[in-house]
């Protein structure tokens, strides 16, 4: 029996995600690339984490050295490693389409009109996304305020600042909508996407309040090496970010 607090979190994904299907304005300049199998896949053993557990607490694993990726071997899936999704999965998301050449033969108009319904059948398979639609729209028959709460600030993501109380009746719409859910399935990819941003989330937090990185890691669950490794990428974001704005000044 999965607990409400879980119930709402993905939910929240679903509502996250309930657009991305929608393909996202380009420019004119587009590459004709996708997505192609890279040299490595997940680690089986470790699951991603870079660590195995021991008998005494935690262990560098020695399949993937750490890096939560290994080489990829003759009968391997196939991953894509800059999506962090299998190239199964990363070829079925929508694209915009190329632009066409003036020899190409034209796509019939019924084909090209219908384009974005194959797009929005794709998007669905993979989760809860038609009946969420149905329980947003029971939310807006309810709970007008609370319905529009949701729509702008988690589905479209529009960029409004929220009272307090706005963000307290958002929250109860995503628990409205939780409560009455019959089945909650959420991309696999979206919620490895979602733990590893909370993975980044505290260790970034962790660090900020000053903690060694073999506090965090024994905090997290992850090896030390790993942590050091994330650390120095933040070190490094935030020296590049501290050198654009002082050549702004």
């Amino acid at each position: 029996m999965v607990d409400l607090s879980d119930r709402v979190a993905r939910t929240r994904l679903l509502l996250e995600t309930l657009n991305d299907w929608v393909p996202t304005p380009q420019g004119a300049l587009r590459s004709d690339s996708g997505p192609a199998a890279s040299r490595y896949v997940p680690c089986e053993t470790c699951r991603r984490h870079g660590r195995v557990k021991v008998r005494r607490g935690y262990a560098l694993c020695l399949a993937c050295n750490g890096a939560g990726w290994r080489r990829r071997e003759a009968g391997d899936v196939e991953w894509d490693a800059y999506l962090e999704l299998p190239v199964e999965h990363a070829v079925a998301l929508p694209t915009m389409p190329a632009s066409r050449a003036a020899h190409t033969e034209p796509v019939p108009p019924e084909k090209e009109s219908y384009s974005w319904e194959r797009a929005r059948a794709t998007h669905d398979r993979h989760g809860s996304y038609k009946e969420i639609r149905i329980r947003l729209e029971d939310l807006g028959l309810e709970r007008p305020v609370r319905h529009r709460l949701v729509r702008t600030v988690i589905v479209d993501k529009e960029p409004v600042t929220l009272s307090p109380v706005d963000d307290v009746e958002m929250n109860l719409g995503v628990v409205w909508i939780a409560l009455r859910m019959r089945s909650i399935r959420v991309p696999p990819w979206i919620m490895e996407r979602s733990r590893a941003a909370e993975r980044r989330e505290t260790i970034q937090a962790l660090h900020a309040d000053g903690y060694s990185a073999s506090e965090i890691a024994r905090r997290t669950g992850l090896s030390r090496m790993v942590v050091r490794r994330r650390i120095r990428g933040l070190n490094g974001l935030h020296s590049s970010q501290a050198g654009t704005a002082a050549r702004r000044v």
